[in-house]
C-alpha cells in the first residue's frame, strides 16, 4: 500500500478534507505531437534534436500503451524493493528494512521514482528557483544538506521577481543550472511541453513516466496549489488558506498507469511548506487538473520535461 513520505517536516494535525470529486472517463489514445517551433527554449544541436525525437518517441508508445512498462530498458536484475519506492525511504543510500534506494529505479514499469530532496523557498515568489535548485542538486548528486547552486544565483538566471518566474525562463534557467553534470543522459535537454502534448491527462502522465522511468530525471509543473471553489488541491496545502496563485513543484515518482480515476499516484517535491519543505504525493489526475487550471496569477500551463 502507498505511504505518504516526509522527510524534516513539520506535520500539522489538523486541515480540510478533499470531497465531490468525480473521475473523468478514459480518452481514446492519441500520438503525442512534436515539439513545435518557437517552445522549445533553447536552439537545439543535431544530437539534441535526435535525442529529443527518442525521447518523445517513448513518451508516444508509453501514451499509447499505458499498461505496457515504460522504460528503454527491461531490468537485468531483480528489483531491489520488496515494494514500490513510493512506500519506502526517498534518501538515495539509505536503508529501510534492508532495502537499498536507488536513483530512478523502475522494476515492473507501472511506477518509477528519483530521489530528490525538499528545499523551502527563500523568497515569497522564488518556487521556481527552488525547485530548480531541488531538480539541480539531484541531477549533480549533491549530498542532502548541500546544494550546487544557491536560490539567488538561480532566480538571478530565471528573471525572478515580484510577480515570480515566467514559464520559459524556468527552463532556460533549469537547463542553466543542470548544464554540465556528468549524470545528464546524453543529449539531454529540459523543454517546456507544447499544448498539444499536454492536452490530455494520459499524454501529460507519459511525459512524466519518459522522464523518470527511462531518463531518471525529474519533471518540474506548475500548479495552481489551492484555487477557492476548485475542490482539488495540493495535499502539502491542505492548512493554507484557498487562494489564486501560481506555484512550482518537482515531481518526483509515479505510481500506476494512467487510467482516467484517482487511482493512479504522483509524489513530488514541495518548496512553499516551512521549515524545510516537503515532500507529498496526491492522485495524478489531481496533478494534472492543477497544472491545466489557470487564474490571475497563473495564466499559462508549464511542464519542463
Amino acid at each position: 500500500m502507498f505511504q505518504r513520505v516526509r522527510r524534516g517536516v513539520l506535520v500539522l494535525t489538523f486541515g480540510a478534507t478533499l470531497a465531490g470529486i468525480t473521475a473523468t472517463p478514459v480518452a481514446a489514445a492519441q500520438p503525442l505531437a512534436t515539439p513545435e517551433a518557437g517552445v522549445t527554449d533553447v536552439s537545439l544541436t543535431p544530437a539534441q534534436q535526435q535525442a529529443l525525437t527518442a525521447k518523445v518517441a517513448i513518451a508516444q508508445q508509453i501514451q499509447q500503451n499505458p499498461k505496457v512498462g515504460s522504460g528503454r530498458f527491461t531490468p537485468a536484475v531483480v528489483c531491489p524493493f520488496a515494494t514500490s519506492p513510493l512506500s519506502v525511504s526517498t534518501a538515495s543510500g539509505s536503508n529501510l528494512a534492508g532495502l537499498t534506494v536507488s536513483p530512478a529505479t523502475s522494476c515492473n514499469g507501472q511506477w518509477g521514482y528519483v530521489p530528490t530532496y525538499p528545499k523551502v523557498q527563500e523568497g515569497a515568489t522564488w518556487c521556481g528557483p527552488a525547485s530548480i535548485q531541488v531538480a539541480s542538486n539531484y541531477i549533480w548528486r549533491m549530498p542532502q544538506g548541500a546544494d550546487k547552486w544557491p536560490q539567488w544565483q538561480i532566480a538571478a538566471w530565471a528573471g525572478t521577481g515580484s510577480g515570480g518566474t515566467n514559464g520559459s525562463s524556468e527552463t532556460a534557467a533549469l537547463n542553466r543550472a543542470t548544464a554540465a553534470s556528468p549524470y545528464l543522459p546524453a543529449n539531454w535537454i529540459y523543454l517546456s511541453a507544447t499544448s498539444s502534448q499536454v492536452s490530455t491527462g494520459s499524454r501529460w502522465h507519459s511525459l512524466l513516466r519518459t522522464d523518470i522511468a527511462s531518463y531518471s530525471m525529474p519533471q518540474i509543473v506548475s500548479v495552481a496549489p489551492k484555487d477557492p471553489g476548485f475542490g482539488i488541491y495540493l495535499d502539502s496545502w491542505k492548512n493554507a488558506p484557498a487562494q489564486f496563485a501560481g506555484h512550482y513543484i518537482v515531481l518526483n515518482g509515479f505510481q500506476g498507469a494512467w487510467d482516467g480515476t484517482r487511482g493512479p499516484i504522483v509524489t513530488y517535491d514541495d518548496s512553499a511548506i516551512p521549515p524545510y519543505g516537503v515532500s507529498d504525493a496526491d492522485p495524478a489526475a489531481d496533478i494534472y487538473a492543477m497544472i491545466m487550471k489557470t487564474n490571475v496569477n497563473k495564466s499559462g500551463v508549464l511542464v519542463a520535461w
